[in-house]
């Protein structure tokens, strides 16, 4: 499965929104689930993301960077070493380029800022051949 294909066999993308703000979980699922063949699932924090991935095996993550507990930035690798990996989009209120540059190195495929790239956040879910890492 490539970046830009990311439709199953069964022709559903499995989508996981991490966010510990309810109003932004519930505006990422109305913009990414009224799409036809998304599958949404949604955790509040890091460990509950993991434990929702290991089990749901989604195709793309929505990951907020900054999570009481565990930041977004601790669970990149995690679920990167999953098999096959999800694409991981990060997004964050703190658009800094030290964190965009770190969540890229840890493997993050996008990082979006919330109060600006939020419409760009829905071509990551459907597929896009852009270069990884678009601010």
């Amino acid at each position: 499965m490539t970046r830009g294909d990311r439709r199953r066999y069964d022709g559903c993308v499995r989508v996981l929104i991490v966010d510990d703000s309810a109003i932004v979980r519930d505006r990422l699922a109305s913009a990414v689930g009224e799409r036809p063949g998304i599958e949404l699932m949604q955790a509040t924090g890091a460990d509950e993301a993991l434990a929702i991935a290991s089990r749901g095996r989604p195709d793309v993550v929505l990951l907020d960077f900054h999570m009481p507990g565990r930041s977004g930035l601790a669970v990149i690798a995690d679920l990167k070493a999953m098999s096959p990996p999800p694409v991981v989009v990060v997004l964050t209120w703190q658009p800094t380029e030290a964190h965009r540059r770190k969540c890229l190195s840890m493997g993050a495929d996008f990082f979006f800022d919330k109060a600006f790239d939020f419409s760009r956040v829905l071509q990551s879910v459907i597929g896009s051949d852009e270069p990884r890492g678009p601010v």
